[in-house]
Protein backbone atom coordinates (compact mmCIF):
# COMPACT_ATOMS: atom_id res chain seq x y z
CA UNK A 1 0.00 0.00 0.00
CA UNK A 2 1.07 3.69 -0.58
CA UNK A 3 0.69 6.81 0.48
CA UNK A 4 0.25 5.57 4.76
CA UNK A 5 -2.73 3.85 3.88
CA UNK A 6 -1.16 0.72 5.94
CA UNK A 7 -0.67 2.30 9.11
CA UNK A 8 -3.60 1.01 11.74
CA UNK A 9 -4.94 4.43 12.90
CA UNK A 10 -5.79 5.30 9.34
CA UNK A 11 -7.36 1.63 8.85
CA UNK A 12 -9.67 2.31 12.00
CA UNK A 13 -10.88 5.69 10.39
CA UNK A 14 -11.61 4.43 7.05
CA UNK A 15 -13.11 1.37 8.83
CA UNK A 16 -15.00 2.79 10.98
CA UNK A 17 -16.44 5.73 8.76
CA UNK A 18 -17.24 2.79 6.07
CA UNK A 19 -19.70 1.46 8.60
CA UNK A 20 -21.15 5.01 9.75
CA UNK A 21 -22.19 5.44 5.98
CA UNK A 22 -22.81 1.84 5.55
CA UNK A 23 -25.85 0.43 3.59
CA UNK A 24 -26.51 -2.19 6.51
CA UNK A 25 -27.13 -1.61 10.49
CA UNK A 26 -24.58 -2.37 12.32
CA UNK A 27 -24.64 -2.27 16.07
CA UNK A 28 -22.37 -3.55 18.90
CA UNK A 29 -23.29 -4.86 22.21
CA UNK A 30 -21.64 -6.39 25.03
CA UNK A 31 -22.06 -9.72 27.34
CA UNK A 32 -24.50 -7.79 29.46
CA UNK A 33 -26.46 -6.95 25.90
CA UNK A 34 -26.18 -3.10 26.48
CA UNK A 35 -25.83 -1.84 22.94
CA UNK A 36 -22.20 0.25 22.75
CA UNK A 37 -22.42 1.48 19.09
CA UNK A 38 -25.12 1.78 16.19
CA UNK A 39 -24.37 2.97 12.64
CA UNK A 40 -27.20 5.73 11.60
CA UNK A 41 -28.81 2.83 9.15
CA UNK A 42 -29.30 0.70 12.22
CA UNK A 43 -31.12 3.37 14.35
CA UNK A 44 -33.50 4.16 11.60
CA UNK A 45 -34.43 0.47 10.41
CA UNK A 46 -35.40 0.32 14.51
CA UNK A 47 -37.11 3.85 14.40
CA UNK A 48 -35.04 4.77 17.20
CA UNK A 49 -31.99 7.73 18.02
CA UNK A 50 -28.89 6.33 18.09
CA UNK A 51 -29.40 7.87 21.90
CA UNK A 52 -32.23 5.94 22.24
CA UNK A 53 -30.73 2.59 21.12
CA UNK A 54 -27.87 3.15 23.13
CA UNK A 55 -29.74 3.37 25.91
CA UNK A 56 -31.16 0.53 25.88
CA UNK A 57 -30.15 -3.58 25.82
CA UNK A 58 -30.87 -5.73 22.79
CA UNK A 59 -34.50 -6.90 22.29
CA UNK A 60 -35.85 -3.83 24.43
CA UNK A 61 -37.89 -2.97 21.15
CA UNK A 62 -39.53 -6.30 21.07
CA UNK A 63 -43.26 -6.48 21.74
CA UNK A 64 -43.87 -10.03 19.79
CA UNK A 65 -42.91 -13.43 21.52
CA UNK A 66 -41.84 -14.58 18.07
CA UNK A 67 -39.55 -11.59 17.94
CA UNK A 68 -38.45 -11.88 21.05
CA UNK A 69 -37.48 -15.80 20.94
CA UNK A 70 -35.83 -14.55 17.64
CA UNK A 71 -33.61 -11.88 19.45
CA UNK A 72 -33.00 -14.24 22.48
CA UNK A 73 -31.71 -17.33 20.13
CA UNK A 74 -29.26 -14.96 18.30
CA UNK A 75 -28.07 -13.85 21.51
CA UNK A 76 -27.34 -17.29 22.84
CA UNK A 77 -26.34 -19.09 19.66
CA UNK A 78 -23.43 -16.31 18.33
CA UNK A 79 -22.23 -16.94 15.66
CA UNK A 80 -25.67 -17.18 13.99
CA UNK A 81 -27.20 -15.25 10.59
CA UNK A 82 -31.19 -15.52 9.80
CA UNK A 83 -33.78 -13.48 8.97
CA UNK A 84 -36.84 -11.80 11.49
CA UNK A 85 -39.49 -9.01 11.70
CA UNK A 86 -38.37 -5.40 13.40
CA UNK A 87 -40.75 -4.28 15.05
CA UNK A 88 -40.27 0.09 14.63
CA UNK A 89 -40.76 2.56 17.55
CA UNK A 90 -43.49 4.13 15.14
CA UNK A 91 -45.57 0.99 15.32
CA UNK A 92 -43.84 -0.22 11.79
CA UNK A 93 -41.85 -2.64 10.80
CA UNK A 94 -39.21 -4.12 8.85
CA UNK A 95 -38.21 -7.34 7.35
CA UNK A 96 -34.19 -7.50 7.55
CA UNK A 97 -31.65 -10.56 7.60
CA UNK A 98 -29.16 -10.71 9.87
CA UNK A 99 -26.06 -12.31 10.96
CA UNK A 100 -24.09 -11.67 14.18
CA UNK A 101 -21.04 -13.03 15.16
CA UNK A 102 -18.36 -12.31 18.56
CA UNK A 103 -15.31 -10.42 18.29
CA UNK A 104 -13.13 -8.24 21.04
CA UNK A 105 -13.08 -4.74 21.05
CA UNK A 106 -10.26 -2.52 23.76
CA UNK A 107 -9.70 -5.97 24.61
CA UNK A 108 -13.48 -7.05 25.81
CA UNK A 109 -16.11 -9.34 24.54
CA UNK A 110 -18.03 -8.01 22.55
CA UNK A 111 -21.14 -9.14 19.69
CA UNK A 112 -21.49 -7.03 16.63
CA UNK A 113 -24.49 -8.02 14.54
CA UNK A 114 -25.07 -6.95 10.76
CA UNK A 115 -28.99 -6.22 9.22
CA UNK A 116 -30.13 -5.38 6.19
CA UNK A 117 -33.40 -5.07 4.67
CA UNK A 118 -34.63 -8.33 2.85
CA UNK A 119 -34.41 -7.87 -0.82
CA UNK A 120 -32.16 -4.39 -0.44
CA UNK A 121 -28.95 -5.86 -1.53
Amino acid sequence: MSGGLEHEAVQQTLLGDAAEHAEVGVVVWNVERRYVAANPKACAMVGVTREQLLAGRVGDNNRSPETRQVVDGLVAEVPARGAMTVERSDGGSTEVEWVVFPTTLAGLPHIIGLMWERDAL
